[in-house]
């Protein structure tokens, strides 16, 4: 790349996107200034200079990018698969929830931005980051009614070719249903317009019938739809399936769509809790009310994730209250689940009902992990309160009729040990996982296992923040025990399960790096060298952070970063879905600050030698997204060689037989377009999107050329 002078850094506009741009919620009114942010990190990471030539001291003058999040959708561009059902455009004076692109480009403004509009556009990114979201008038259930219609849907009929399940196909009673709940939400004004323009059975279909082909291919897929019967379930619960559906689509119209419905849903939900309290205890309206949530926390909406997270506890109580965290006497195994003199099709449909809400406590289980260590927050639920059998086997779950259900069951009986094992014996002793394959769902279980692992890292993570002031200094021995037995924890799951039948699957082992990187990497720290706290903070966590990048500490969390890579280079993309998205981005981030201290303390020390730990064809590269090797575990012990990963590339990118394969971590700016890249590649579906995949491989891509013009101020 060849840059002439800061001040042109990036003048062109991303993606297309023009110069002039409504004012972001994330990166403030201006965008993401890449100059701005470059002249505030080259003046931290150089502690040495005396002054700071562009802030002073002033607080928040720069987005948190670990808060990631905004209240508008980025837009796609439709595939084959949305043409399926939409070609027109949304109903006449709708709000669009999705508002078009974010504006990431810089200012056309070749100077520098002045100190006042910097500090504004810093503060007000800051103050409307994820967990800071300040609600405004616009900010309401209604402002996303005129979306709940489309104008049109003829583009199914050209698709007729696409065969339903004809027991997943709603009738008109239903589709009808569905409206009545809809416009008992809606204010009177847009009640006609959603009524002439709501999509027809046809598009509903399809919609419901995508959702189910990607539920059913999930690792710890928890709806059994062979015993949904359309006709008979609650329209609240359809509805939540159908929005589930909709707000992955490729096409805009159909994503906001599902954003509206669910705002309906969920309205409609909770009055229907409220109307009948033993709807509590219903499994369909839980379902219903958990879909709806994690709809919202995927959202990348500020306003919907915090709703979610909110009605997050209310969901973990009813599941509580209503005594499904504890085996029931009569559960422990497929024969004994009921009576053996009833027909055997009601013995089947009770089995189902018990195991739903089995698997449904370990998905709320599995989505409070994601949202913790994604949003860095307190877990709500506690895993030593959950005392369960594991999850069956897949062949017993997928059981299309009581007759194929009972033949699975029998087989997965034994005469010495009928039952399966519980979570607590799974966590006293993971290898009964293996000894017991036969009896429960090994991938599920093993997300069990690896979701209760990041809990546990949490509790290190405060054990740690509250006995020392430095994460990197000496802790009490009561602390480093629990920090060592994690670390040993981590590293035997990941071993044990790590070939054969067993292996675990690239979405589940991402999850468990993660924990095992944030165990060497204070994640808070990189936050505050952001400009989270301004410059002050910055400097006392750049501080820090070059003391961690001469431990092994940091070694190992960069191996665990490149793991991370490495997995989600290899996850399948009907598993990859917008949490992974969050789980390559941490770890990005840790490698970024990584090259952005490490190369500017080198420099500081040798500054005659310049950038000479950069790749020059002849140091020794030590390629941490690939497996263990000697050459690694020496790396982490002596810090020998040099870090590097894999050049990934996404479709867009120009082959170039003259860029080298490799990138080394001592170039913030080719490490985070390399993962940003890896990242791209991950949402290439034509199928369904995942919204926070294009946000944050933008974001990530102003922040490397952030860091590129912070090094020509060099």
């Amino acid at each position: 790349m060849d840059h002439q002078a800061p001040a042109n850094v990036l003048s062109t506009p991303m993606y297309g996107m023009s110069h002039n741009q409504t004012f972001d919620p994330f990166f403030g009114q201006s965008g993401f200034d890449d100059v701005l942010m470059g002249n505030f990190l080259h003046d931290i990471v150089n502690t040495n200079d005396s002054v700071s030539h562009l802030f002073g001291t002033n607080a928040s003058a720069f987005p948190d990018v670990l808060h990631f999040g905004s209240d508008d959708l980025a837009d796609f561009p439709s595939s084959a698969f949305d043409r399926t059902y939409l070609t027109s455009a949304p109903i006449q004076g709708s709000r669009p929830s999705e508002g078009g692109d974010l504006p990431l480009s810089l200012s056309t403004d070749p100077q520098t931005p002045a100190v006042r509009r910097a500090v504004h556009a810093g503060e007000q990114a800051f103050r409307e980051s994820m967990w800071l979201w300040d609600p405004s008038m616009e900010d309401n259930t209604i402002s996303e009614q005129a979306n709940l219609g489309l104008s049109t849907d003829h583009s199914v009929l050209q698709h007729r070719f696409r065969e339903l399940d004809p027991r997943f196909r709603l009738s008109q009673r239903s589709r009808d249903r569905l409206l009545s709940m809809v416009l008992r939400t809606c204010e009177s004004g847009v009640q006609r317009q959603v009524v002439s323009c709501f999509p027809s059975v046809e598009f509903l279909s399809f919609i419901l019938a995508d959702f189910r082909a990607r539920h059913i291919r999930q690792i710890s897929p928890w709806i059994h739809f062979d015993t949904i019967n359309l006709e008979n379930e609650c329209e609240e619960f359809l509805a939540a399936l159908i929005c589930a559906g909709a707000a992955e689509s490729r096409q805009p119209d159909i994503r906001r769509l599902g954003s509206a419905l669910q705002e309906a849903v969920r309205v409609a939900i909770l009055k229907r809790l409220e109307d009948d309290n033993r709807q509590l205890r219903d499994l369909r309206s839980t379902q219903a009310l958990v879909l709806i949530l994690i709809v919202g926390l995927n959202s990348a909406s500020r306003r919907k994730i915090e709703i979610a997270e909110t009605l997050t506890l209310s969901a973990v109580t009813t599941l509580r209250r209503g005594e499904r965290f504890r085996n029931r006497s009569d559960t422990r195994s497929g024969i004994d689940t009921v009576q053996q003199s009833e027909p055997l099709d009601a013995r089947w449909m009770k089995w189902i009902q018990e195991e739903s809400f089995k698997r449904l406590v370990y998905h709320v289980l599995f989505q409070d992990a994601q949202v913790s260590s994604a949003l860095f927050r307190q877990p709500i639920v506690s895993y030593t309160e959950i005392n369960l059998v594991l999850p069956c086997p897949q062949d017993m779950w997928n059981a299309n009729n009581a007759e194929t259900w009972w033949q699975a069951t029998l087989r997965s009986q034994s005469a010495s040990d009928p039952t399966p094992p519980t979570l607590p014996q799974a966590l006293h002793d993971p290898a009964l996982i293996s000894l017991r394959r036969d009896k429960i769902d090994v991938q599920m279980s093993l997300r069990v296992l690896v979701s209760i692992f990041w809990l546990r890292v949490w509790q290190s993570i405060q054990l740690r923040a509250a006995s020392s002031l430095d994460m990197y200094g000496a802790s009490p021995p009561s602390s480093d025990q629990f920090f060592q037995q994690l670390v040993s924890h981590g590293q035997s799951l990941s071993l044990r399960f790590s070939e054969g039948s067993d292996e675990m699957h690239a979405s589940i082992r991402m999850i468990l790096e993660l924990g095992l990187m944030h165990l060497h990497v204070s994640l808070e720290d990189i936050q505050l060298l952001a400009g989270k706290e301004g410059e002050d903070q910055a400097r006392k966590a750049a501080s820090r952070l070059r003391s961690w990048i001469s431990l092994p500490e940091s070694r190992k969390a960069l191996f665990h970063a490149g793991q991370v890579a490495k997995e989600a280079a290899r996850c399948p993309l009907d598993f990859f879905r917008g949490y992974h998205a969050v789980v390559v981005y941490h770890a990005s981030l840790t490698m970024w600050a990584y090259a952005l201290l490490s190369n500017s303390q080198s420099e500081r020390q040798s500054p005659q030698l310049g950038t000479v730990l950069e790749y020059n064809g002849l140091t020794t590269l030590v390629q941490l997204d690939e497996n263990e090797t000697p050459e690694i575990k020496r790396f982490i012990l002596l810090g020998s060689a040099t870090a590097a990963i894999k050049r990934y590339k996404d479709k867009d990118d120009i082959c170039d037989v003259d860029v080298p394969q490799i990138v080394p971590l001592t170039n913030a700016s080719d490490v985070m377009m390399s993962m940003a890249a890896l990242l791209a590649t991950r949402d290439e579906s034509e199928h369904y999107c995942i919204p926070l995949v294009n946000y944050l491989t933008r974001l990530m891509r102003s922040l490397a050329k952030a860091s590129t013009a912070m090094k020509l101020l060099r």
